[in-house]
């Protein structure tokens, strides 16, 4: 039993193996292809000069979306919401380490300016601005992590407005368990054998 559940296990794995060979190109060589290119990459229009500027523009409004994150950090420490705090945290890492991604994609696209890189150029300059609407994202993920308190202002009162109910027990003005209506009321009957007592 053993040797057939191998031998099946080979097979497939040389069928598997013989697609994958067969789905090779005969030369190695790629035909005209269409150029595709993954989500996330951004394409810049801009002189190097203007790739600078815009960069220390995007990274400067991610430290101040830094100190809002810190800021919803604080108000979470300050309210004891272990939960919210946790989540403020998560966050804040989270824009952190985007922030070290823009400072060193800057610092990377200077040296291709440099250097005259400019597919380098673009690579750098995208890096700052996907990392910069990350922030962003992670911002208002924060502010979502704290959310709007609910906040008692007193008692809710109620009016129900409806069609008029017929024969309402508790709308003829007359309590019917009151001391004065009680001798209404027929002694009950005693469910014994025996007899009443």
């Amino acid at each position: 039993m053993r040797h057939n559940k191998a031998a099946i296990a080979a097979l497939i794995l040389a069928l598997a193996g013989g697609g994958l060979l067969y789905a090779q190109p005969a030369g190695g060589e790629s035909e005209d292809l269409p150029e595709v290119t993954a989500s996330g990459s951004t394409e810049a229009k801009l002189s190097p000069r203007e790739m600078v500027t815009e960069s220390e523009r995007l990274i400067e409004e991610m430290g101040g979306m830094h100190v809002r994150v810190l800021t919803l950090q604080g108000s979470a420490r300050k309210a004891k919401d272990v939960i919210k705090l946790n989540c403020v945290n998560e966050k804040l890492l989270a824009v952190k380490q985007l922030l070290n991604i823009a400072d060193d994609a800057k610092v990377e696209l200077t040296e291709a300016i440099a250097g005259g890189d400019s597919p380098s150029q673009v690579h750098q300059y995208g890096q700052v601005k996907l990392a910069h609407e990350r922030t962003l994202a992670e911002r208002d993920n924060a502010e979502g992590c704290i959310g709007e308190e609910i906040v008692f202002v007193g008692p809710t009162q109620i009016d129900v407005d409806g069609p008029p109910m017929p024969d309402d027990p508790t709308d003829d003005g007359e309590d019917p368990f009151s001391v004065t209506n009680a001798r209404l009321f027929e002694r009950a009957a005693t469910a014994t054998p025996f007899g009443s007592q």
